[in-house]
C-alpha cells in the first residue's frame, strides 16, 4: 500500500482565491509560494516516487500560528492541489479526509505560580499546554479496497 508522511513547517496559508485578468485566471504570489513550500517537502523527502493511481485516503492537521480565523477548506485546498501529480494523479482521487486546526491556547501561565493570564503576540505558541511550531502534518494513503 502507498502511505506518505509529510510535515510541512511554517505557518499554515490559506488558498487565496484567483483573480480573473483578461478572461485568465491569476493564483496570487503568496499562494504560489505556499504551493511550492508543500511540494518542495515532498519532493525532498519522498524524490520522484510514483503518485497514487487509484483512490486517495487524507488526513490534513493545521497546527495554526494564531487564532485568526481562517477556512479549513482553503487551508486544504493548498495543500491538496500542491500534491497533485506527485503523491496522486490528481485530487479528484480524494475520497476521504480529515482535516482539524490546532490553534494556540487562548490562556497562558502567568508569572505567578499556578496563574494564567491572556495570551499576548510573542507568547510561545501552547496547545493543551504543552508548546508547539506553526507546521501543516499531512497523511495520504491508497485505499486499497474502497467501500464506495
Amino acid at each position: 500500500m502507498n502511505c506518505f508522511d509529510l510535515t510541512v513547517p511554517g505557518d499554515p496559508l490559506s488558498k487565496a482565491r484567483p483573480r480573473v485578468y483578461n478572461g485568465h485566471g491569476v493564483t496570487d504570489r503568496r499562494t504560489r509560494n505556499a504551493e511550492n513550500r508543500v511540494y518542495s517537502e515532498f519532493r525532498r523527502k519522498y524524490g520522484d516516487v510514483e503518485p497514487i493511481k487509484g483512490p486517495v485516503r487524507i488526513r490534513l492537521k493545521f497546527w495554526m500560528a494564531s487564532r485568526h480565523p481562517r477556512d479549513w477548506d482553503n487551508l486544504a485546498k493548498l495543500a491538496t492541489d500542491a500534491l497533485n501529480g506527485v503523491a496522486y494523479q490528481d485530487d479528484v482521487q480524494i475520497v476521504e479526509a480529515q482535516v482539524s486546526k490546532v490553534l494556540p491556547d487562548r490562556r497562558v501561565p502567568g508569572s505567578k505560580p499556578g496563574s494564567m493570564r491572556n495570551r499576548k503576540t510573542g507568547d510561545p505558541l501552547l496547545f493543551m499546554g504543552e508548546t508547539y511550531e506553526p507546521h501543516t502534518e499531512i497523511h495520504i494513503s491508497e485505499i486499497i479496497n474502497p467501500t464506495n
